[in-house]
């Protein structure tokens, strides 16, 4: 007679599934843990970040309480000044006319045109040496 059921073939098919089944459940944590790792590291850059701007704004903190920025911001604000000093005021002079800076605007772009002219090692010639 002969036998239906082997047993060694049962078991290398039991064995069979149950590795794909332990493979199937490796590669589901193993996934989820990377996943796990990423979030964690970016949300570990986010604080490092925000502890540096906490650090900054500490800082600025520190420096708006200190007399030297009041200071400066009642000069620039307020304009207020210290006992003991003399402000000076410069105003413009206006005797001097646009019309009177346009040529040399126009000169000083004339000139880096020809200089853009000229072979580079001219230009360095002209830059080390002179004219």
């Amino acid at each position: 007679m002969k036998k239906f059921f082997n047993y060694s073939s049962i078991a290398l098919w039991a064995g069979l599934i149950l590795g794909v089944y332990m493979f199937a459940i490796l590669a589901n944590e193993s996934s989820s843990n990377y996943q796990l790792r990423s979030k964690t590291d970016e949300l570990e850059n986010q604080i490092a970040r925000l502890e540096g701007q906490i650090d900054n704004l500490g800082y600025k903190i520190t420096y708006y309480k200190t007399d030297s920025y009041r200071e400066k911001l009642a000069r620039e604000k307020l304009n207020v000044a210290a006992p003991g000093e003399s402000v000076v005021v410069i105003k413009d002079d206006k005797r001097t006319q646009p019309s009177e800076i346009v040529p040399t605007a126009i000169v000083l772009k004339s000139d880096q045109q020809s200089l853009a002219e000229k072979p580079n090692y001219q230009q360095w010639w002209l830059f080390l040496f002179g004219n």
